[in-house]
């Protein structure tokens, strides 16, 4: 399984939605309005270090968790969906996930 993070702008949010929810057997994903800059600081985030930034929000955090074959297509639904070709687009970070429980299933582990 892989766990797709990708940090996007606030207004690209409904047309990454949209893409996710063409993909076939995508369960789902979670946003978080999230604040922090990248490499051109101020350019990147529209803030300066003078703001007060506690009551604003400049991009949206997606978190996707699917099965390794939907990797691709998942990245490259968010990359088309939120790419604007300007500064601060955002970025994709992909891990590996080793295991998943569902909490409403019992856990069963395995015998020693």
């Amino acid at each position: 399984m892989k766990e797709i993070k990708a940090y996007i702008k606030t207004i690209k949010l409904d047309a990454v939605t949209r893409a996710l929810h063409q993909i076939d057997r995508l369960d789902g994903a979670s946003y978080t309005k999230v604040l922090g800059f990248g490499r051109g600081k101020e350019a990147s985030s529209g803030l300066s270090p003078d703001d007060d930034i506690t009551g604003s929000s400049k991009h949206v955090k997606i978190e996707v968790v699917c099965e390794d074959l939907l990797e691709e297509i998942v990245v490259q639904a968010i990359h088309k969906a939120a790419h604007t070709g300007l500064r601060g687009d955002g970025q994709i970070f992909i891990s590996d996930i080793t295991r998943s429980v569902r909490i409403q299933n019992p856990i069963t582990y395995p015998k020693r």
